[in-house]
């Protein structure tokens, strides 16, 4: 009986940490065009976007190296850095790319298409990676709903490019 209550429980509190991850992360989407913009007007401001991205790393970095040295986010291990895969370390790269070419393409395309483009590539690319497998992520198949959700992203830009 008390095992049954435990195990109940504990599911609960499984789906309840779900919903709240699920939350996490679409406020994490809606920060982003919020981040692009302002990004983007820095970048009118000093009328340089590799400037404007520059500062919002380094913005970044101050506030992460931060968290890091109270302790708070536990204790990194930073003797593993030699063991990891020099691949991983294109993470940063690639930030840049995005930040750079997000803070762009919203002053000529829009934050909506900009974005929905942004999302869009994310998708396709998230559901060939977790297909494949490839990076060390854990195998999800291409279903048919998959593939659904594509068609549906892919007619979404289609209305997002349109002239008003």
């Amino acid at each position: 009986m008390i095992s049954h209550r435990f195990n109940r429980l504990q599911t609960i509190t499984s789906r309840c940490q779900i919903c709240l991850y699920l939350l996490l992360a679409l406020l994490s989407g809606a920060l982003l065009p919020i981040q692009a913009s302002f990004n983007a007007q820095l970048a009118r401001s000093l009328d340089s976007v590799p400037l404007a991205a520059d500062i919002s790393y380094s913005v970044g970095t101050a506030i992460l190296v931060t968290l890091l040295l109270t302790g708070k986010v536990g204790h990194p291990d930073w003797s593993a850095l030699g063991k990891t895969p020099a691949w991983s370390l294109m993470g940063g790269v690639l930030g840049a790319w995005y930040i750079t070419s997000s803070t762009h393409f919203i002053s000529v395309l829009g934050t909506t298409l900009t974005l929905g483009l942004v999302v869009s590539g994310q998708a396709i690319a998230g559901i060939l990676t977790d297909h494949f497998g490839w990076l060390n992520v854990p195998q999800h198949r291409l279903t048919p709903h998959r593939r659904f959700a594509v068609g549906l992203l892919i007619v979404a830009i289609f209305f997002l490019a349109q002239p008003r």
